[in-house]
């Protein structure tokens, strides 16, 4: 496996997954909806690259292609010792749909497998999420114990 530091840009069919940094600050700050003041997301930005340079997990700014719009930030956790890597979205519902999430975690899921080669790919949703839900337990993703965990394994 490669330093996670070499994983960027990672494009989906019609997504851009770069590192925070490669976005402007006001653009993150404006398009996540945050009690946080920009001075706190530099910190945030900040700390993601560390934990990206200690090859803890992956966080990439989702811009979408078309249009070059900033829709989000997806976050990749690695866990090696139990081999699995958990992802979660952060963004506003009207800037990633749910197709888009939809075919990030297919190439997410794609990646974990072949690239980090991980036996386990956890996807964190928000609870009111329940019609990526039900897509992900229909193509054959399994319910945890936490209901807004599910977990596709190799």
């Amino acid at each position: 496996m490669l330093k996670f530091e070499h994983y960027h840009p990672m494009m989906s069919a019609n997504y851009t997954l770069d590192w925070l940094t490669q976005t402007p600050l006001k653009t993150i700050h404006t398009a996540i909806a945050s009690q946080h003041t920009m001075t706190d997301f530099a910190q945030i930005i900040s700390q993601a690259m560390q934990l990206i340079m200690h090859n803890q997990a992956l966080i990439w700014g989702i811009v979408h292609r078309a249009n070059h719009q900033f829709c989000g930030i997806a976050s990749l956790t690695v866990e090696q010792t139990v081999n699995q890597a958990t992802l979660k979205f952060i963004y506003q519902p009207t800037k990633l749909t749910t197709a888009a999430r939809a075919e990030i975690i297919d190439y997410l899921a794609a990646f974990t497998f072949a690239q980090l080669e991980l036996d386990h790919f956890i996807i964190n949703l928000d609870s009111m999420d329940a019609e990526l839900r039900q897509q992900l337990l229909d193509q054959g993703y399994q319910a945890q114990s936490q209901p807004t965990k599910l977990i596709k394994n190799k």
